[in-house]
């Protein structure tokens, strides 16, 4: 049990589930290996704040409310961690029950600091003086975060996932693995293994069929003089998602085709 200057979200994730997720994440961006450098919690102080705001927009005058928080160290302003407090009904402490080994990080932004800067941030964001927004109720509160470090072939990566709801607070840090044709036909298959990949993969086959038919429109409308060259088609189909997914789609077509035509070839007339 530890005491802290200021109450703190309860820990709701064990160690072993951080690990699940991140698993999860990396899987998610193509990283099948990696090597688990650090696995550290923090307990990572907030300024937590109501903001009140008013502006004039063609002709009239609007007000509205709401929370935010903002770190206490750095002082950018973190909307995830505002959301998740509002949904996640958590109790707060100063004390730490659990037995999960922590640090505890202090905050260099002093709270009489708070309501100057928050409201500078807070109308950069919405685009208007910050003379138009008012701060009021700012509090501390602790967030227990997962920092773990990784090792991938592309450098080494910190990824954050918050101890309340595990949802991945810097996922935008992690870069997606640029994968071959062959682990592409490979994954694609091991999905249609599933009844809900096929449900996955025509959902996307759809979708692209309309964005390339509205696209195709689009051109035809401008004239001959348009850009979407062989060239191009080419490039399409091997460099992104969905182009790949639509070679490797017409590839599963010709092969079905073929089957049929060499079952029919073989029926005795």
């Amino acid at each position: 049990m530890a005491l802290l200057d200021a109450p703190a979200l309860q820990l709701r994730m064990e160690t072993k589930d951080a690990l699940g997720i991140l698993e999860g994440i990396l899987q998610e961006k193509h990283w099948r290996d990696f090597e688990l450098a650090n696995l550290s919690l923090f307990y990572v102080p907030y300024w937590f704040f109501n903001y009140d705001v008013y502006r004039e927009t063609e002709g009239h005058s609007e007000s509205f409310s709401s929370q935010m928080c903002m770190n206490a160290i750095d002082g950018e302003l973190e909307p995830m961690i505002a959301q998740i407090t509002k949904e996640i009904p958590v109790e707060r402490s100063k004390d730490i029950l659990h037995g999960t080994a922590y640090k505890v990080e202090r905050a260099t932004v002093q709270k009489k600091e708070v309501k100057e800067i928050a409201a500078i941030k807070v109308a950069g964001q919405i685009g208007i003086p910050k003379e138009n927004v008012t701060i009021s109720g700012v509090s501390l509160v602790y967030i227990p975060i997962y920092r773990i470090w990784v090792t991938l072939s592309a450098g080494y990566r910190r990824v954050e996932l918050d101890g309340v709801s595990g949802s991945p607070l810097n996922i935008g840090e992690v870069p997606e693995r640029e994968r071959g044709v062959m682990e592409v036909t490979r994954d694609m298959l091991e999905d249609l293994k599933r009844p809900e990949g096929w449900v996955d993969y025509s959902k996307k086959a759809f979708n692209w069929g309309l964005g390339v038919s509205t696209a195709m429109s689009h051109r035809a409308a401008g004239g001959v003089g348009s850009s979407f060259s062989a060239g191009g088609l080419m490039h399409w189909l091997f460099t992104t998602k969905y182009g790949r997914y639509t070679l490797f789609a017409i590839i599963i077509l010709l092969l079905f085709i073929l089957l049929i035509m060499k079952n029919q070839s073989s029926v005795p007339t």
